[in-house]
């Protein structure tokens, strides 16, 4: 895994622009074939797999009964089935629970060590993961008020461009944290869709059953996800944060930072998930024994959900009496 190639600033821009690449050797792949691929896999994950067609791509999430987030899945569809790319570290995990899933489901379920990741913002001929993070979802919510542009793509190929010059992850990490587009790296233990803006570009809201829609649904029409992601910009440009720094609302500890980049342009960043009615101003993030002072980029707001809290009809309307 390979952090930089001597400048991590000037591989952004040029990744950025087209001119680079970066090999996600972060991330694993593992191929399901079979005549039952889209129907299973659209009974276990949060997203909608039946209309895919070769060629196509989406996002979905594997959550737990309680609806919080185990697995982020970049789905490719083919010919036989669809093309997966997982984290590496949660790559084993995920290839035992698909298998055990089976049962009597016509599918094969196997990994792809022979295919490389490789991802940025240029066009490839190979499998293709289209990055629809920045997208207007017609089928999902986005509690973003805008969100910049992000045409990421990742493909799978077995050998990496000889026209383009290499980044290192560090420069993929800070373009996708200046955007807000969460992974699978930033969650902890509690983490919900709706806090990380994720139902936007991986839950489908409208499709059939699927382990955790009961709270997810739950979360956005009834009530509010208890924390909220934000992107912080550090008023000291050589401090650079890291995950589980604490941040705090004056002295109150009020979230943590889930990751940190020194950005070419915006200087020092990072993501942050704080409890849901943290004030916008007067934050801090602990580095070490210094506090640093930062300003707030509002992601996900406090008010996100509550889609269904509406005033409900008087007596008198439903019964027709006064």
């Amino acid at each position: 895994m390979t952090d930089h190639f001597g400048n991590p600033l000037l591989e952004q821009r040029k990744l950025l622009a087209g001119e680079a690449f970066v090999q996600r050797s972060d991330q694993g792949v593992i191929e399901i074939v079979g005549p039952d691929t889209k129907s299973w896999l659209h009974s276990l994950l949060s997203q909608n797999i039946l209309n895919l067609e070769s060629g196509m791509s989406t996002e979905a999430l594997l959550l737990t009964p309680q609806g919080h987030v185990e697995q982020q899945l970049k789905i490719i569809a083919t010919d036989q089935g669809v093309l997966v790319i997982v984290a590496a570290s949660k790559l084993e995990a995920m290839l035992a629970w698909l298998t055990k899933m089976i049962f009597r489901s016509r599918v094969e379920v196997s990994k792809r060590e022979d295919l490389v990741c490789i991802g940025g913002f240029f066009d490839f001929d190979a499998p293709c993961w289209v990055d629809g993070f920045s997208l207007e979802s017609k089928f999902s919510v986005r509690y973003a008020e805008s969100r910049e542009e992000f045409a990421y793509r990742e493909y799978l190929t077995d050998s990496v461009p000889t026209d383009l010059a290499p980044a290192g992850l560090l420069a993929y990490q800070a373009l996708r944290i200046a955007v807000g587009r969460p992974e699978i790296d930033d969650i902890d233990i509690r983490s919900l869709p709706h806090e990380f803006d994720w139902l936007s570009s991986a839950v489908h809201m409208s499709k059939g059953c699927y382990r955790g829609q009961e709270a997810v649904a739950k979360v956005h029409n009834l009530g509010h996800p208890p924390r909220r992601l934000i992107i912080l910009h550090l008023e000291q440009g050589d401090s650079l944060a890291a995950k589980d720094d604490k941040v705090f609302y004056q002295d109150k500890e009020v979230g943590t930072v889930r990751a940190g980049a020194l950005h070419y342009e915006e200087g020092s960043i990072a993501l942050a998930l704080l409890n849901r009615n943290t004030p916008y101003l007067d934050l801090s993030i602990e580095i070490g024994s210094q506090r640093i002072l930062a300003t707030q980029q509002v992601l996900v707001p406090h008010d996100a959900g509550k889609a269904a809290n509406l005033p409900r009809p008087a007596a008198f309307k439903l019964t027709g009496k006064k």
